[in-house]
């Protein structure tokens, strides 16, 4: 029985590895480091967005937001560097982040105008690089933190409980991919709502022992982040509704990352979860409008509460322009 778990996490990561080097580019960074990406620049492109990762997901969980783009936005999305065929970083801190963040939009999108578009982890990282990066906010339409990290809400959360689990979690799911046993659990079916491929990816991406080395190190890393300074662009901050653990608290949090940008808004996606965001093809369609529409010119009005119950006209009546 172990035997068969051992071969068949092997197989797994063996044919996820070699799917992924099929369908990406690997871009060559100055150092000789690899970076994987996938880039989607059509001819008729007048814009383009940049997607940047949650803590321990792949670039290709934007699949449902990508496909919902309009065909005059073209998409650049990534592996940081340790995730799937990116080489991993001996350089800790956010400003490495930064420098690929800059090298990406060189390369791939130049003058084009560009929305920095982040969930998770990646929401903190595109805000802060738009914020303290020199020259990052050129050409910027607008900033989407989709239910993005707060790092001073991290901080103060080290050494609970919560921390503690954590830390302990990440460890486990290490032991879990090099053993093969991640492969047979149910929780990596959980929110598998992407196209057949993707899910496959996916799963092989998961079943990885380094996915979880670099997920952790990137968690410690994150507690020693600036807190988010002032931004000179417009932001738009997306809410998963329903959070594990305590609504309001979450909800609060969020609301204050909104408040970074004079010209701002804050949008809840009613029945998402933190992962069913980009993961149900409904949520993630609504994303992709707040992403490829225009962004919010005026500053932040009251903010879409889930608990008002209103159809998605008025929903969008409610929003700011």
């Amino acid at each position: 029985m172990a035997g068969a778990s051992l071969l068949t996490g092997a197989v797994t990561r063996f044919t996820g590895k070699r799917e992924r080097a099929r369908r990406y580019t690997l871009h060559e960074r100055p150092d000789g480091s690899l970076v994987e990406v996938d880039v989607h620049i059509p001819p008729q492109a007048q814009r383009a967005v940049l997607f940047d990762n949650g803590m321990g997901a792949p670039q290709e969980y934007w699949d449902w937001v990508c496909r919902a783009l309009p065909a005059d936005m073209g998409y650049v999305r990534f592996n940081r560097p340790g995730y799937g065929l990116s080489t991993p970083d001996t350089r800790y801190g956010a400003e490495s982040h930064f420098e690929l963040l800059q090298e990406l939009r060189d390369t791939y999108i130049a003058d084009l105008p560009v929305v920095l578009a982040g969930h998770s982890l990646g929401g903190y990282f595109v805000a802060a690089y738009a914020a303290r990066h020199p020259g990052a906010v050129k050409g910027v339409t607008q900033v989407v933190m989709i239910d993005a990290t707060e790092v001073i809400s991290l901080r103060h959360a080290r050494r609970t409980d919560v921390d503690r689990w954590s830390h302990q979690r990440m460890v486990m799911e290490q032991v879990f991919a090099a053993t093969g046993l991640s492969v047979f659990r149910p929780a990596m079916n959980v929110n598998q709502q992407y196209r057949p491929d993707i899910n496959r990816s996916y799963k092989a991406f998961l079943a990885t022992p380094r996915t979880w080395a670099t997920a952790h190190r990137e968690y410690r890393d994150a507690m020693t982040y600036p807190e988010l300074s002032e931004l000179d662009c417009p932001l738009t901050v997306i809410t998963a509704e329903n959070n594990i653990g305590d609504n309001t608290l979450h909800a609060g949090i969020q609301a204050r990352l909104a408040v970074i940008s004079e010209r701002a808004r804050h949008h809840f996606v009613v029945g998402s979860d933190h992962e069913s965001l980009l993961s149900a093809r409904k949520h993630a369609e609504e994303v992709t409008e707040l992403i490829a529409g225009e962004p919010p010119r005026e500053p932040l009005g009251p903010s879409w509460r889930p608990s008002v119950k209103v159809t998605r006209a008025a929903q969008r009546e409610e929003e700011p322009a």
